[in-house]
């Protein structure tokens, strides 16, 4: 598909926002006619840019109060199976809601953010992570927040989701 147009680009950022906002919502916010953000959305998942929709979750109301950015640099990829084995542990955490391998923050290779009810709970978690991958995890920062202190918690998860849809 070529380079979205703006006005595709304005339609999806607004379904990032909510998927569920019907079509004449949307062409209101966006100044255009509804039948033009109904061909918009569909060629948008006729093209594949939008694989399908999910629910935005609040997470305090489900029970979470912190927020957790934890970054790594995996020391040694010589066994590649030992990597995927890893990554394919990760993905599988359920409070892990997002996991890339990557380039930044002073060579650190790894992001992940998780999502914890308690600061045990995110003790725990930390912990079974060190015993099984700490000899491979290295630099490890984190940044840990409260759910409280989350000032755009949708637009948030929304690049959290699209960011997971991508890898």
């Amino acid at each position: 598909m070529p380079e979205l147009r703006d006005k595709e680009k304005q339609v999806l950022f607004e379904l990032l926002k909510d998927g569920r906002k019907p079509d004449k919502h949307i062409a209101q916010l966006l100044k255009l006619t509804q039948p033009t953000v109904t061909r918009i959305r569909q060629r948008l998942e006729r093209d594949k840019v939008i694989r399908g929709y999910r629910a935005v979750v609040d997470e305090a109301a489900a029970g979470f109060s912190i927020s957790v950015i934890t970054f790594f640099d995996w020391r040694d990829y010589s066994d590649k199976g030992h990597v995927e084995e890893a990554s394919n542990y990760i993905t599988k955490i359920p409070e892990v809601v997002y996991f890339a391998r990557g380039e930044g923050l002073r060579g650190k290779t790894y992001v992940m953010v998780s999502f914890h009810k308690t600061f045990a709970d995110y003790e725990s978690f930390t912990r079974k992570l060190r015993e099984r991958y700490g000899k491979q995890m290295a630099y490890v920062e984190e940044f840990i927040s409260s759910m409280d202190s989350i000032h755009k918690k949708d637009s948030t998860q929304a690049v959290i989701q699209a960011m997971s849809d991508v890898n």
